[in-house]
C-alpha cells in the first residue's frame, strides 16, 4: 500500500474471517435465487436496456474511484461493442447518470447535502432509454424490450423511483420531446412527450440490482416502492455503515421473499465498501462479483466477467466513513450497536396502505418468462487469508485503534469475531491444553497449596 496507512484518507479495520464468512453466506443465499432470463440472445426479437444511476458524489470523470454501478455501465458499453460486430446490431443498450452532488459549485454541494436531482436524474435516465429503445423499434418493430436498473446509495433509490416511472409512461416515442436543462445540465421539470407511446404503460418487464440503497433528503419524498413490472431484484446492504445521515432503506426486506421475488442480502462493509470506489477495494469487488452473478443469470449468454481477488490481504477492510466529514454523527450505531435502516418506502402524501413493500408483482408478466437458479460464476484468484492469530499486528493494530476512539462495541465486536475464528478458536485451546496438566497438578495435592501464582501459570502469549 506504498506505506500509506490511510490511501483513502479514513482509518479503517481489517476485514476478520467472521466479516468475510458474510459474503459466502451471500453465495449461498444468491444460489439459492431463481431469476429471469430477460434477453437470450439466441431470440432476435429481445433487448435490454440497461439503467444505471451512480451514487452521490460519483461519477466516471473520476476513473480513480469508479464505482460498481459504473464498472457495470463500462462492461456493458465493451459488450455492446462486441455485439454490434457479432450480431450486427445491439442487443443490450444501455443509459448512465451521474450520482447527486457531481455538479460543481455551489448546486452541487447542495444536491449532495440534500439529493435535490432525484428526479431530475430519473428523467434523464428516460429520455435516455426512450431514445434508445427508439432505435430498437425502429429496426425491429416487433422489438421485446425489457429492464434491468442499477444503481448505488441514492442512486439505488432512483433506480426503484425509475421503475416506478417506466410502470407510469411505458415506452412515450421521444420524437419531438419538450424539455429543459440548467446550468448544470440537469433536466427541469418533467419532459412532454407530444406524440403516442411507442408502448403502453406496464407493458415493459422490469429487474434491479441494488448496492446499499440510502434516501437521506429529497428521495425519501417521493416513492420509491419497486413497481409491478419489476419481476425480480437483488439489494446487497452494508453491514457497517455507522454515520446517522447514511442510513440503508430496505427497498426488498433481508432475505428472500417468500415468492422468490427479491434478495436481500447483508455483509460486512461500510457504505463505500459496498459500492466500490475505495482504493482498498477488497469488500467492494467481493459485493460487485455479487451483481455480476445475478446478472450474468439474467442475460444468455452471460456478458460480464468478475472482478479478480486481490492477493493482498491489505485491501480487504471496513472503512471508517465517518472520518469523510467532521460533522457526521454516529449516534444511532453507537446506541443500537448496529446500523439504522429505513423501511418505509413513500411519504404519507404519495402512500397511505403497505408503503414499507414493493407494489404486488405482475405475475401474468412473471410466468411469461424462463426463471433459473443464479449460478456462482468463477473467478480469478481467492480472498487471501490474512494472519489471524491473537498475537499479530492486525490484530493488535485495530484493537488500539478501537481504544484510542474510546469505541467499545468496536472493541467488543473484533474480539468475538477473533475468538470464534479458527485461529481463535485455536488459541483458546492452546490455552486450555496449557492450563489442563496445572489443573491435574492441583487436583492431586488436593488443593492444599492453594492455586499456583499468576506469574506460574503458563498459556498462549497475547
Amino acid at each position: 500500500m506504498g506505506g500509506n496507512r490511510q490511501p483513502d484518507g479514513v482509518r479503517a479495520d481489517a476485514a476478520t474471517a467472521t466479516h468475510l464468512e458474510s459474503f459466502e453466506d451471500a453465495n449461498r443465499s444468491l444460489e439459492k435465487f431463481t431469476a429471469p432470463v430477460l434477453l437470450d440472445e439466441g431470440r432476435r426479437e429481445q433487448r435490454l436496456f440497461v439503467a444505471s444511476f451512480d451514487g452521490t458524489g460519483n461519477s466516471k470523470r473520476d476513473p480513480e474511484k469508479l464505482t460498481n454501478v459504473a464498472r457495470l455501465d463500462e462492461q456493458f458499453r465493451d459488450h455492446a461493442a462486441q455485439a454490434r460486430e457479432r450480431l450486427g446490431y445491439i442487443p443490450i443498450g444501455r443509459g448512465y447518470v451521474e450520482g447527486p452532488g457531481t455538479q460543481r459549485g455551489v448546486s452541487g454541494l447542495i444536491d449532495a447535502m440534500h439529493g435535490g436531482s432525484y428526479q431530475a436524474r430519473i428523467e434523464d435516465m428516460y429520455l435516455q432509454f426512450t431514445t434508445q429503445a427508439q432505435k430498437w423499434l425502429v429496426e425491429n418493430p416487433g422489438a421485446d424490450i425489457r429492464i434491468l436498473a442499477t444503481g448505488f446509495s441514492r442512486g439505488a433509490e432512483q433506480a426503484a423511483g425509475f421503475t416506478r416511472l417506466v410502470e407510469e409512461r411505458g415506452i412515450q416515442d421521444p420524437t419531438d420531446a419538450i424539455f429543459k436543462r440548467n446550468a448544470d445540465g440537469l433536466i427541469v421539470g418533467e419532459v412532454i412527450y407530444p406524440n403516442p407511446p411507442l408502448r403502453e404503460p406496464g407493458s415493459v418487464i422490469q429487474a434491479a440490482a441494488l448496492f446499499d440503497p440510502v434516501g437521506t433528503g429529497a428521495p425519501r419524498q417521493n416513492d420509491r416502492r419497486l413497481a409491478e413490472s419489476v419481476v425480480s431484484a437483488f439489494q446487497i446492504t452494508a453491514m457497517h455503515e455507522r454515520r446517522n445521515l447514511f442510513q440503508g432503506t430496505l427497498i426488498n426486506d433481508f432475505g428472500m421473499t417468500p415468492d422468490g421475488r427479491f434478495l436481500n442480502v447483508s455483509v460486512a462493509g461500510a457504505h463505500s465498501d459496498i459500492g466500490g470506489g475505495y482504493r482498498r477495494d477488497g469488500l467492494g469487488i467481493l459485493a460487485g462479483n455479487l451483481s455480476i452473478d445475478f446478472i450474468n443469470s439474467m442475460i444468455q449468454p452471460p456478458p460480464l466477467e468478475k472482478r479478480a481477488l486481490p492477493e493482498d490481504p491489505e485491501r480487504y477492510v471496513i472503512h471508517r466513513s465517518e472520518d469523510h466529514q467532521f460533522f457526521y454523527g454516529t449516534s444511532v450505531f453507537d446506541r443500537e450497536g448496529m446500523r439504522g435502516m429505513q423501511d418505509l418506502l413513500a411519504p404519507p402524501t404519495l402512500c397511505q396502505l403497505d408503503c414499507r413493500d414493493a407494489m404486488p408483482r405482475n405475475e401474468e408478466m412473471a410466468a411469461a418468462l424462463e426463471w433459473q437458479r443464479v449460478g456462482i460464476g468463477p473467478v480469478q484468484g481467492s480472498v487471501p487469508v490474512r494472519d489471524a492469530g491473537l498475537g499479530n499486528a492486525a490484530f493488535a493494530s485495530d484493537l488500539l485503534s478501537a481504544a484510542a476512539r474510546e469505541d467499545g462495541f468496536a472493541i467488543s465486536e473484533r474480539l468475538r469475531a477473533q475468538l470464534v475464528s479458527e485461529a481463535g478458536q485455536a488459541w483458546l485451546q492452546q490455552g486450555f491444553g496449557a492450563l489442563e496438566p496445572q489443573s491435574r497438578e492441583l487436583a492431586s495435592r488436593g488443593g492444599a497449596h492453594g492455586a499456583a501464582p499468576a506469574h506460574q501459570v503458563d498459556g498462549p502469549a497475547l
